[in-house]
């Protein structure tokens, strides 16, 4: 699958680039000045839109990756202060570290162009920080063990699971296509002895997600510790969207970052 392809499907940005418009065109048009465009779709579907007007679907994947690369050197380098920089690099290694493409993810672990901010110290730190925790769940990598009580106050350890593959995935009991998505799986696995699912609640109420659970009969284990975004493990595995969902194999290893179920079918034949 073509790395354009792969990149405007995980952003969800629909590409409205204009004919006879410029790599440099959508480039000016993305005004990085304005902070207010912080979290917009106006601000995300421009990078996206620039990125994808900068790549060839003809080259190779190898060689694609070093377009992407030199196209977000110039959309970091037009961030000029710390707030936006600080966004738009987190939506860039969020959307390379779903995809699996870790030449990406270890390019913005180098924090490209940083050094033209003028950050203090807090602000330098920050961003490391956000570096690191995409490092620790690149596909490839051991995932970050998990040692905490279910919500019916069992102990768990996901060291401790022994299948062949696992299913972790965050989820809010208030979006709907997390509750889609929890169904699925749940009926997915009904014939599946050698898949465990670990869910882990971010945000809603606890009788909420036992109500979800149940008629959703999942089979698994569903760890509800009411921290929302200050959970622990919501940190250590860079959590920042929802559903997010990672495949490990049997050493727990993150084999994959799917994004629907068909995905996992790809690749538990």
């Amino acid at each position: 699958m073509k790395l354009k392809y792969l990149i405007i499907t995980l952003f969800l940005s629909v590409c409205s680039i204009a004919n006879g418009q410029t790599e440099a065109d959508l480039l000016d048009a993305i005004d990085s000045n304005d902070t207010t465009l912080i979290g917009s779709e106006k601000l995300t579907s421009g990078i996206m839109d620039y990125i994808a007007s900068c790549q060839d679907t003809t080259k190779s994947d190898r060689e694609q990756v070093y377009d992407v690369i030199l196209a977000v050197d110039n959309v970091l380098a037009h961030c000029p202060g710390f707030e936006m920089y600080k966004f738009v690099y987190q939506y860039l290694i969020y959307g390379f570290s779903e995809l699996g493409v870790n030449q990406l993810v270890d390019y913005m672990m180098r924090l490209p162009y940083v050094e033209t901010l003028g950050l203090n110290e807090d602000e330098f730190d920050e961003l490391n920080k956000i570096a690191e925790s995409y490092c620790r769940v690149k596909i490839g990598s051991k995932a970050p063990d998990i040692q905490t009580v279910t919500i019916d106050g069992n102990e768990f350890d996901l060291e401790k699971i022994n299948s062949e593959y696992t299913i972790l995935m965050f989820w809010s009991a208030n979006c709907p296509h997390c509750r889609e998505l929890i169904k699925e799986i749940g009926t997915y696995l009904i014939d599946k002895q050698d898949v465990a699912f670990v869910n882990v609640c971010v945000l809603g109420n606890e009788k909420t997600v036992r109500k979800l659970i149940r008629k959703s009969k999942i089979n698994g284990f569903t760890i509800f510790d009411g921290e929302e975004w200050n959970s622990k493990i919501v940190n250590d595995y860079a959590v920042d969207m929802m559903p997010s969902v990672f495949l490990l194999d049997k050493d727990k290893i993150i084999i994959a970052k799917p994004f629907s179920i068909e995905d996992v079918k790809e690749i538990i034949k």
